[in-house]
């Protein structure tokens, strides 16, 4: 093949890959985003926390002993109380439209409370991440 015929291949390849039908970016899909709580007691009773980012659908707590009662701001925010035996790691999921957006998510622990009902009067070392 002359230099001509190469070059026409390479532009008529090129030019193929640009029109294909295949989708340049991913359609969002639909999940679950689990919000994970680190803390550094070991008798938590319940954590106010505040989650906002892309939309979330629903909040629900990860299991039966948990209660869980939100209030939302927007669509985008969720503000809740989780209620139970709380320890380290999933305290709640969050349904979402679309999970490629879980890194533009933030959740932060607004106040904790002990088992016997009292406030915890530093939150060092609390902290709440959001992860697929």
């Amino acid at each position: 093949m002359n230099r001509t015929g190469w070059i026409f291949a390479m532009v008529a390849a090129l030019l193929g890959a640009a029109c294909s039908n295949e989708p340049t970016s991913s359609a969002p899909r639909a999940g679950t985003l689990v919000l994970r709580l680190t803390t550094p007691n070991a008798d938590d009773g319940a954590v106010l926390f505040k989650v906002s980012g892309p939309p979330i659908d629903t909040a629900v707590a990860v299991d039966a002993s948990l209660r869980l009662f939100t209030a939302r701001t927007d669509r985008s925010t969720v503000v809740g109380v989780v209620v139970g035996v709380v320890d380290n790691g999933a305290v709640v999921t969050l349904q979402v439209p679309d999970v490629g957006l879980a890194g533009g998510y933030t959740a932060q622990v607004l106040e904790v409370a002990g088992r016997q009902n009292a406030l915890r009067p530093s939150l060092a070392g609390y902290a709440l991440t959001v992860a697929r």
